[in-house]
């Protein structure tokens, strides 16, 4: 199994909802990268194999009233930013045992819009002189950015706009065994500013040059989500209804208490009519969620739309409400197989 280090499993806080009739929980739900690492790898090299973009290239002004205007910027030094936030994230959490990280570019002769994986010759030569298993090399990084304005007739302002595309291509190789996969991926990140004064708006904007760095450093974040698994947040409702097991449930949920929470709910199925047995049944699988029975959760949303679907008169928004729930966690049981072998576990 992979080590990997998490800041944080699981945020709980209750808060009241708009709708007096739902509560809701904000829990931190596990994806899936987009990267499946072989999990006998245990040593990480980070690879540059990018040709700096020529500082001509993908730099626009599109101000109001103007032609359109190229202009010129040195990006050479965007590999290098992206690269390093990679290198910092595994460091940090751990995914392999050991990474390594090699930043001057082995990319000798080829161009910069032709994304080429790194040669075999040089992937093993890399692989021997720093012991890694596994290389993941940036074989390609550009961005097309540009600088805009616009005046709203409506509002009677200047919006400016700075807006940087991103594209990156990278490979994931097994020297040892001849092995290779390239990922191409597309981050997009923009600045806007608003003011009366035209001039006032585009001076609001970040320079130029160290948006495009920072925007990188963005780049380096981004990818980490598709290279291993990662937290995202996510809400889950209960429903609150003047029903007293209802209510009594949740006193235990407030406190964590998640079997308490599910016994007492449980019991109040036999004495509830079909609404409250589904929003009872709802209840339930969201405590059997959080306190990880992924079976049981789906067994009680199953469970509590049959219920509801047989009820002569149903609540549309709570019936939407238990409906909306039982895709999230079909979403969330077909990523798990995904997540346990980038993890390792199986």
């Amino acid at each position: 199994m992979r080590k990997f280090v998490f800041a944080l499993s699981l945020l709980f806080a209750i808060f009241a909802s708009s709708c007096t009739t739902m509560l809701y929980t904000s829990i931190d739900v596990l994806r899936p990268a987009k990267v499946t690492f072989d999990k006998d790898a245990k040593s990480l090299l980070i690879l540059n194999n990018s040709v700096p973009q020529p500082e001509s290239y993908g730099h626009t002004y599109e101000l109001y009233g103007e032609k359109k205007k190229n202009a010129s910027l040195n990006t050479d030094s965007l590999a290098i930013f992206c690269l390093s936030v990679i290198n910092e994230e595994f460091q940090k959490n751990d995914f392999f045992p050991e990474t390594q990280i090699h930043l001057p570019s082995v990319n000798v002769g080829g161009g910069f819009l032709n994304a080429n994986s790194p040669k075999l010759d040089t992937l093993k030569f890399m692989s021997q002189l720093y012991n890694a298993d596994v290389v993941l090399s940036l074989d390609k990084i550009k961005v097309n950015d540009r600088v805009a304005d616009y005046y709203d007739n409506e509002g009677n302002f200047f919006y400016a706009l700075l807006e940087a595309n991103y594209e990156t291509t990278w490979s994931v190789s097994y020297p040892k065994l001849n092995k290779m996969q390239s990922y191409s991926f597309k981050d997009t990140i923009y600045w806007d500013a608003e003011s009366y004064q035209r001039k006032k708006a585009l001076e609001a904007l970040p320079n130029r040059y160290n948006a495009l760095i920072d925007g990188a450093l963005y780049v380096g974040q981004t990818t980490m989500k598709k290279l291993v698994p990662w937290w995202d947040k996510e809400d889950r409702y209960f429903f609150n209804a003047e029903n007293k097991v209802l209510k009594h449930g949740l006193d235990s949920v407030i406190v964590k208490n998640w079997n308490a929470a599910i016994e007492i709910w449980e019991k109040g199925l036999l004495k509830s009519n079909i609404p409250t047995q589904a929003k009872l049944l709802h209840n339930i699988a969201v405590a059997y969620e959080i306190s990880g029975n992924m079976p049981k959760a789906i067994e009680n949303i199953v469970k509590s739309l049959t219920v509801y679907e047989s009820a002569s008169v149903i609540d549309y928004n709570h019936y939407l409400t238990i409906y909306q729930y039982g895709e999230s966690l079909e979403k969330r049981n077909k990523e798990i197989d995904s997540i346990n072998r980038q993890l390792g576990v199986q």
